[in-house]
């Protein structure tokens, strides 16, 4: 709000953008989780009336598909490239930048998941990821499905990852005392929520098959 001359209060009428709306919806989930997240307290937090949001967003599934097509507008700028990498090099280098832009964001993964926005950022992702592909030789509709493949993998892991509490190990050894599970007793069951670690394994495993459907 501003201030008048008599010290009255009045809202700002400045335009809203829907990236700006989005971005302080992302922050209002970084302080407070996606359950926090609701179109009223959005408008409270960017200091306008509750139907100015709506006359940008339809509804809060919208306002989340254009969040996560925010969030995966970072993903290209974490890239680390490599000149001389082949497809499967470009592939996890995606893979990766991926985790880590939605890592980077509080429940990222589920923000992302399950919106199918055709907007840029998503759209651009996308292309990059199945153009290599695609000039590695894979034909379309496998270029395609090993795409959506990846995506999905770099999403179960995040969504793994974020909603882990810490005291994963503690309650499954518990659990697994009596002999019920033997199998799952003589494991090393602290692998579980080392996630770098069964993130590259997974990826590995991922591009090593789809460099066998290459082959």
């Amino acid at each position: 709000m501003s201030t008048n001359a008599d010290g009255t209060r009045t809202r700002r009428k400045t335009a809203l953008r829907v990236e700006t709306v989005a971005r302080a919806a992302l922050a209002l989930v970084d302080s407070g989780g996606l359950e926090s997240l609701t179109m009223r307290r959005l408008a409270v937090s960017l200091d306008v009336q509750l139907p100015t949001i709506y006359r940008l967003f339809d509804n809060k599934q919208a306002l989340l598909d254009e969040m996560a097509e925010t969030v995966l507008g970072g993903v290209l700028a974490r890239v680390r490239e490599d000149g001389e990498a082949d497809w499967a090099g470009r592939a996890a280098a995606l893979a990766r930048a991926m985790r880590e832009t939605l890592l980077a964001q509080r429940d990222g993964a589920r923000i992302v998941g399950g919106t199918y926005t055709a907007k840029q950022h998503t759209l651009t992702l996308a292309e990059t990821m199945l153009a290599s592909m695609r000039d590695a030789g894979f034909p379309g509709d496998t270029a395609l499905r090993a795409n959506t493949t990846i995506f999905s993998f770099v999403l179960g892991e995040v969504l793994e990852q974020q909603g882990a509490t810490g005291g994963e190990i503690e309650t499954l050894t518990a659990s697994l005392r009596g002999g019920r599970y033997p199998c799952l007793a003589a494991a090393p069951v602290e692998l579980i929520v080392d996630f770098d670690a069964r993130f590259d394994f997974g990826l590995r495993i991922l591009l090593a098959g789809l460099s066998a459907e290459l082959a």
